[in-house]
């Protein structure tokens, strides 16, 4: 992985993972393609001529793409931005034609109309838009990126602290307004994880992450 001065497994823990945002593979609105499979058509038909952007290197936006190149024999080149607005900015103006983002940043822009949703690079549809497909149900099975939201804390911290923490915060993620507001923001709200199963997840996403680094070579902007 990436160097980023400290070890995330080690040096720090996961206390608690409380919602989820969802990745989505979005199009300008004047884009050509009404879905995920009219786009990847779009693509082999124009060589060269297609970009995607992401919220930075080395991130699932990023990683995404890069997977869906491959998977798919594409070539779209990659323009990372510092962030999802910025990128959002170029793809609504038509500037940039694709990205993948997160569905806390898109959702907004999806209602308004000012980007279009292609798929769902998530192992499962979502119910607010149960008629777009996953990225697996077209083909593509291993797009499967999500960004969790949560707390962690250093690997320093007594367990029994953890413990508590872990607990208060779960009071709170189950709390029914603020599992409405999740909902409301784009996230998706995570069921009660122990302390051991958080962390096991975390480090099944970094290792798998890993993997998707060394293979495409990615390095940090």
């Amino acid at each position: 992985m990436l160097n980023v001065g400290f070890d995330p497994l080690h040096d720090i823990k996961p206390v608690g993972v409380i919602a989820r945002s969802t990745l989505f593979f979005i199009a300008a609105p004047q884009f050509p393609a009404k879905d995920a499979k009219e786009a990847i058509a779009y693509v082999k038909a124009h060589p060269g001529q297609v970009s995607y952007a992401s919220y930075s290197a080395g991130t699932a936006a990023h990683y995404a793409g890069a997977m869906l190149n491959k998977a798919a024999g594409l070539d779209m080149q990659h323009v990372p931005f510092p962030g999802s607005a910025p990128a959002l900015v170029q793809v609504m103006g038509g500037q940039i034609p694709l990205m993948f983002d997160g569905s806390v940043t898109s959702k907004p822009l999806i209602a308004a109309g000012k980007v279009k949703l292609l798929a769902v690079a998530y192992k499962s549809r979502m119910p607010d838009y149960p008629n777009v497909p996953t990225m697996a149900e077209i083909g593509y099975p291993d797009m499967n990126f999500s960004n969790w939201s949560g707390v962690v804390a250093s690997s320093k911290v007594p367990a029994e602290v953890m413990e508590k923490i872990h607990a208060a915060l779960q009071k709170v993620a189950a709390n029914p307004a603020v599992r409405k507001r999740l909902i409301d923001a784009g996230f998706e709200p995570v069921a009660d994880q122990s302390l051991a199963q958080a962390a096991k997840e975390v480090r099944e996403e970094y290792e798998r992450n890993a993997v998707i680094v060394k293979a495409f070579n990615i390095k940090p902007n």
